[in-house]
């Protein structure tokens, strides 16, 4: 006898039926085993329909929370050994921004009209001092104009006459080390333009188009330079000469110098760590490091979502790769711009990778003045004078809204310990000092506090197979 065909309807029943049978969910069985009544067939319905209903709000919620934060920050490990992290570069900038020798040598070299004497011009050309700070609103227009047309007559620009009288690497540094070896300072330091005026770098690699300005470039290595030891002994070591018989220009009032600890591809800035040495001491600067890395599920989101950028996802005019930190500082460029016409000078580094735009002068100082609240606050462009009581927070519209945070960055966090210098007592005292009349010089050594460091990964909260196993 032929058998019946089972119709669409029939076979859905009967998969049905097995299924609350052998699923190991509670319940389902109770609603098709024989020999049960109605009420409670119902009963089983009942509490099956409302177990499937809390479980989609769950899942629902847990849709919606994703949207509204999809990524999460763990810590992967808090012993990833040190050598994976690239040693931070450290810059040196003195307290004094003009060399008085220098600034008076090229005081008797420039040709003026006005009949002022040497002594009386070098005091003048300390008015190029506010084109690093310009934070004195006291000073008239017309002083400012009257050095900026004696530099137009001699033909020098801003860019040359700071150069000229800041004071120099060869005589603010004297003897290096690094790993356990001296070296020739001028080989693994370089001068560059920060937001304190020029200062010494060392293991500096953010600007585009860049090489190397000190002594034996060839033997730069092409990335951040790394230790695979820790303490005060194994990485970086400097005699440091404060020279005050030479200060001409000081923001701080003190003698010494300011360390900035930050990572090699960031433009040193105000908001750069930073630990002060004074002449005449032993300072110690240990340094733990810490890496946050992104998984490709987090390269999968959408931008807004994420709301962070991988290097290679943006590009910037004047820097190696995009950061947030450097994607700041173009934005300052271009607040200084837009407000004033020119760029200042210390933010100008390689022709060429600029749209082509004025540095600023003396002329300018008095607008860089009046906008240097908008340009240095952390949010370039926002006045925080407008907010009200009621500001809702997050919602600034600026003109550095396309500058979004890292997805992957490096952290360097510092601490600095300190005691006075003196070599009288050392048993080793001809190791690096030999030869050095120790008077007004400190001691600057930056390190690895530990062997091992926190390696953070970035993730998203889950993935569709997560939500499906939910």
């Amino acid at each position: 006898m032929p058998r019946r065909k089972l119709s669409l309807w029939d076979m859905l029943k009967y998969e049905a039926k097995q299924f609350c049978l052998n699923t190991a969910l509670h319940g389902y069985r109770f609603i098709v085993l024989p020999k049960r009544i109605l009420l409670e067939r119902v009963f089983w319905v009942i509490v099956v329909l409302i177990s499937l209903s809390s479980a989609l709000a769950l899942l629902f919620i847990a849709w919606f929370s994703f949207q509204d934060n999809p990524t999460i920050l763990v810590t992967d490990s808090t012993h990833y050994p040190i050598w994976n992290y690239p040693f931070p570069a450290v810059t040196i900038c003195s307290f004094n921004k003009l060399s008085k020798k220098r600034t008076l040598a090229l005081a008797k070299e420039l040709d003026n009209p006005y009949g002022i004497s040497a002594e009386d011009l070098a005091l003048d050309l300390r008015l190029l001092f506010q084109l690093i700070f310009n934070n004195n609103e006291n000073i008239p227009l017309r002083n400012y104009t009257r050095l900026q047309d004696i530099l137009d007559m001699n033909d020098l620009s801003i860019e040359k006459v700071m150069d000229k009288i800041a004071p120099k690497c060869s005589d603010l540094l004297q003897r290096c080390k690094w790993k356990g070896e001296e070296k020739r300072c001028e080989s693994i330091f370089e001068t560059i333009k920060t937001t304190e005026g020029y200062c010494c770098t060392f293991n500096y690699y953010a600007l585009k188009n860049h090489t190397f300005g000190g002594a034996l470039a060839n033997k730069i290595p092409s990335f951040p330079r790394r230790v695979s030891a820790c303490g005060y002994l194994t990485a970086l070591e400097v005699l440091v000469d404060s020279n005050p018989s030479d200060y001409f220009g000081t923001q701080i009032a003190a003698i010494g110098h300011r360390v900035l600890i930050h990572n090699s591809y960031y433009f040193p800035d105000w908001s750069a760590q930073n630990m002060l040495t004074e002449k005449g001491i032993m300072n110690l600067i240990g340094i733990t490091p810490s890496v946050t890395y992104s998984t490709p599920s987090i390269r999968s989101l959408d931008v807004s979502k994420r709301n962070c950028l991988f290097h290679n996802e943006s590009q910037l005019h004047n820097f190696y790769h995009y950061n947030y930190h450097n994607c700041l500082t173009e934005c300052r460029m271009n607040i200084s711009k837009h407000f004033c016409g020119c760029i200042p000078f210390y933010y100008y580094h390689e022709t060429g990778t600029y749209p082509k735009t004025r540095i600023c002068n003396l002329r300018d100082i008095h607008c860089l003045t009046e906008h240097r609240p908008l340009i240095m606050n952390s949010v370039p462009g926002f006045d925080f004078s407008t907010i009200s009581p009621n500001h809702e927070w997050g919602t600034e519209q600026h003109v550095c809204k396309m500058c979004l945070p890292d997805c992957d960055y490096v952290d360097y966090s510092a601490e600095s310990s300190s005691g006075i210098f003196t070599r009288k007592y050392s048993s080793n005292q001809l190791n690096l000092f030999g030869g050095v009349v120790i008077q007004h010089q400190s001691v600057v050594r930056v390190y690895f506090n530990d062997l091992v460091a926190t390696k953070n990964r970035r993730d998203v909260v889950f993935s569709w197979h997560t939500l499906l196993g939910k």
